[in-house]
């Protein structure tokens, strides 16, 4: 029998904070100002590009959230466990939205399957899940060699389209069956589109301007204001 899934975005969806943030921080601490302030100004290009929006927003943030691997370079497992901890036990702790953190307790309490989904780095979306009651986790994996992070994440990014691709490639891989056309998708970004393709029921949730335009077009109940 194929089980439903509840597919939910971390970032502006089940929390207010912005995960990257709490990275920045965390670095900051470990490796000192000077790395954080490179990573800042290498990215004012594509940031000043899309202010000016002359690129979109998935054209701005994959890149970001891929880079963000420069500064787990040569860190080890516990080093970058380490991280992960602090921002699931830490750093999102005050910014959890409990109203859809609420709705992900109503699917589990159904024997849904739930996924967190993001362009983050796999292992640390699954210590927040593990918090919250999640299943399964789907992420940007890290590349590593010989127990280190060479500063890489091993492609496509998890944004976009491919998070769609993404969820369902993992679910088949961790032996679910889904009922696609009666699965659930919550998210707050138009960079999100492509949970909201794979499901039956999409869901946005504290939508941005872009994304509350589509649902409004296609009809979908948006939960929640920006």
């Amino acid at each position: 029998m194929k089980t439903i899934a509840a597919l939910f975005d971390v970032d502006g969806t089940l929390f207010t904070g912005h995960v990257w943030r709490g990275m920045l921080d965390y670095f900051r601490r470990k490796r000192g100002p000077w790395p954080v302030r490179a990573f800042w100004y290498a990215h004012l290009p594509s940031y000043a590009l899309r202010k000016l929006k002359l690129i979109s927003q998935e054209q701005f943030r994959g890149p970001w959230g891929a880079h963000l691997a420069w500064l787990v370079r040569g860190w080890n497992a516990d080093q970058l466990q380490g991280l992960y901890d602090y921002i699931a036990h830490e750093y999102v702790v005050p910014h959890r939205r409990e109203d859809t953190i609420g709705l992900l307790q109503n699917h589990v309490a159904q024997g849904h399957v739930i996924a967190l989904v993001s362009t983050g780095f796999t292992d640390m979306v699954a210590a927040i899940g593990q918090t919250i009651g999640a299943h399964v986790a789907v992420g940007s994996d890290l590349e590593m060699r010989d127990g280190r992070c060479t500063g890489r994440v091993v492609g496509p990014i998890v944004i976009g389209a491919q998070k769609g691709v993404a969820a369902k490639a993992k679910l088949a891989q961790s032996s679910y069956e889904v009922d696609w056309a009666n699965s659930f998708a919550y998210a707050d970004s138009i960079t999100d589109m492509g949970l909201f393709d794979s499901v039956g029921n999409p869901r946005p949730v504290y939508a941005d301007a872009e994304l509350a335009k589509v649902a409004a077009a296609k009809g979908w109940p948006v939960w929640g204001k920006a």
